[in-house]
């Protein structure tokens, strides 16, 4: 089996900061379920609040699942009915799979639009725990969803653009 070929610099900062997400999620779970543990163990002078962890983990989950959307798309492993594609010839399957990418766009246009508008929305609010705008948890939706465009972008571009070697080339 080849090597795989490296990730593009924008895949590579995305994962990067999918793991940070990640971490974080993992990280204030964990300290969830330990303050909530040590009054069982310890008694009641052990009780220790810690409110900003629920908030952290939900606002790094949003994130997370966002960055981690767009590089299954870059990857084209979001999954996909085959049933009707698997009857088409080889040129209505071209024209499918192209009218599909467009839909892609499409609901993408959305996501960036209507995400933008929502984080404006909600400029003034902030979370009560962390003290953060609630503009940046929303900010996730039209970030990943402009990441989700640039990289439709390059799997039509090297579908429909880059030249595919005849079979006598190979």
């Amino acid at each position: 089996m080849a090597d795989p070929k490296p990730d593009p610099w924008l895949i590579s900062i995305e994962k990067s900061l999918a793991g940070v997400f990640f971490a974080a999620v993992m990280l204030s779970i964990f300290l969830q379920v330990v303050t909530r543990l040590l009054p069982k163990f310890f008694g009641d002078g052990a009780v220790i609040s810690l409110p900003w962890t629920e908030e952290l983990s939900r606002f790094a989950f949003v994130w997370l699942l966002m960055l981690g959307a767009s590089v299954a798309l870059y990857r084209q492993e979001h999954f996909s009915l085959t049933l009707l594609r698997d009857f088409l010839s080889p040129v209505l399957n071209w024209w499918c799979e192209l009218l599909v990418y467009l839909l892609e766009f499409v609901f993408i246009g959305f996501l960036i639009r209507y995400g933008y508008l929502m984080s404006e929305m909600v400029w003034g609010q902030i979370s009560p725990a962390l003290g953060l705008r609630y503009t940046y948890v929303y900010a996730s939706v039209p970030v990943g969803a402009a990441l989700m465009a640039v990289h439709l972008l390059a799997v039509m571009r090297n579908r429909y653009l880059t030249p595919r070697p005849t079979p006598h080339e190979v």
